[in-house]
């Protein structure tokens, strides 16, 4: 579970929203919510460490890419 604080709530929220579809197969999935503090909580869930391992990066991958894009912004 990352939490996420001190974040454009919404364009994390939104992103990983559009995101959720690609990162769901039959071994894992990963979903996001927004607590009531304005934090985004990103979950991965999986079956075994190999798909556990993938969905991370995945994640990491994608709040690079948006952070990224949100400096050049």
């Amino acid at each position: 579970m990352f939490s996420l604080t001190g974040v454009n709530r919404e364009l994390v929220a939104n992103s990983f929203k559009t995101l959720e579809r690609e990162m769901r197969f039959g071994r894992g999935f990963v979903s996001v919510d927004t607590n009531d503090n304005g934090d985004v909580v990103i979950t991965v869930c999986a079956k075994d460490l190999t798909s556990l391992r993938s969905l991370v990066n995945g994640v990491l991958k994608s709040l690079y890419l948006i952070f990224k894009v949100e400096e050049l912004g």
